[in-house]
């Protein structure tokens, strides 16, 4: 017998491959959730408390518990033996099951089996590939297994992430086009302060330490010191301004700063020429954060690298072009290299101004 609060608001098809949800929205009073799918068979809607776990309908394969607390931490700073670091993957869901399976990080089951360490997302899940609601809701659901075994899962906004909240949609996949025009709202929308993922990624970090090194997505140039801002304050500056329009950021200095080009999300002058920062400088801004090592994605290489005498290391592996990728791992003040078949290498160095593609 079908479940009566399930509704089937259009007949008309649409190809598994863009099939898409769940979308999960309080209602007015929070007590009930109003969720969408995109299905073969058209949009699925139904309606239900915010207690009960969200069933699978399509697309996304798993049973949902949503969490109670989606607070941002205020203090990001932590202490572990085992870090493992992936960044920009861009919706390609298949490619960071695979790698994070290799290093036992998940299971065969796509479980969490990293004990008690930390897994970090550098930023970039959103855009470019058709797999970024299974790839956040994955990160939702790890989050809780993580916790429960004592490890972490530190998501970090990318420069992708604010883009898609601020209704900056130039990179999104087409089947996102095709979700939105059949759910007849834009595509930002499904990511609304109203939402459970809109909630969840508006009290995600920017800046995160963990151990002697700090995680961003795209770097930190000197002039950031001149904010005279703790971490915690810039993470706040930045969750109570996700979603204000991008011209509207640019009408306050602070946010034009940290939303524009040498700001924590868009910087890149670790290795290339332009607005490239200096040895002595970077040694200073070390020195005044208090850490030995920036690690950083948003600048696609062919590999994980070591920069500066490891002092700055480069995560994104082009991991977008869906084809291979690599992860950091840091385990007792020892890092290394993951690679897609599992093993695990020693870290590789590049110039301090190396050519890398967009």
């Amino acid at each position: 017998m079908s479940d009566p609060a399930v509704n089937i608001v259009t007949s008309v098809g649409v190809q598994p491959s863009a099939e898409d949800g769940p979308y999960a929205f309080f209602s007015d009073s929070e007590q009930q959730l109003q969720i969408k799918w995109l299905c073969e068979t058209g949009v699925v809607e139904k309606t239900q408390p915010i207690t009960e776990a969200i069933a699978p309908a399509c697309a996304y394969p798993r049973e949902i518990t949503l969490h109670h607390n989606q607070t941002l931490e205020p203090l990001l700073r932590y202490q572990t033996d085992t870090v493992a670091v992936i960044s920009d993957i861009h919706g390609q869901y298949d490619l960071m099951k695979k790698l994070l399976s290799a290093h036992a990080v998940v299971n065969a089951d796509a479980n969490w089996s990293f004990g008690q360490g930390h897994l970090v997302v550098i930023g970039d899940v959103m855009d470019r590939g058709d797999k970024v609601t299974e790839i956040l809701w994955w990160l939702y659901q790890l989050e809780q297994q993580a916790e429960a075994a004592g490890g972490k899962v530190h998501l970090l906004l990318g420069n992708h992430e604010t883009m898609v909240l601020y209704n900056d949609l130039r990179y999104i996949n087409k089947k996102y086009q095709l979700v939105a025009e059949k759910f007849g709202v834009g595509y930002s929308s499904l990511f609304s302060e109203n939402s459970v993922l809109g909630q969840w990624l508006r009290n995600k970090p920017v800046l995160a330490q963990i151990n002697d090194m700090l995680f961003v997505h795209g770097g930190l140039h000197p002039d950031y010191l001149a904010l005279g801002m703790s971490m915690a304050e810039v993470n706040e500056q930045f969750r109570l301004s996700l979603g204000i329009p991008r011209d509207k950021l640019k009408e306050v200095p602070v946010l034009n700063f940290l939303y524009g080009s040498l700001g924590p999300l868009w910087y890149r002058g670790y290795f290339r020429p332009e607005q490239a920062i200096t040895e002595p400088l970077l040694s200073q801004l070390l020195t005044t954060l208090n850490v030995n090592r920036i690690v950083v994605g948003h600048t696609s290489m062919d590999g994980v690298y070591s920069h500066f005498a490891g002092r700055v290391i480069s995560i994104d592996s082009n991991i977008k072009r869906g084809k291979t990728g690599e992860m950091m791992f840091w385990q007792h003040g020892k890092l290394t290299r993951g690679t897609i078949s599992g093993e695990k290498l020693p870290m590789r160095s590049l110039p301090n101004t190396a050519n890398s593609a967009n």
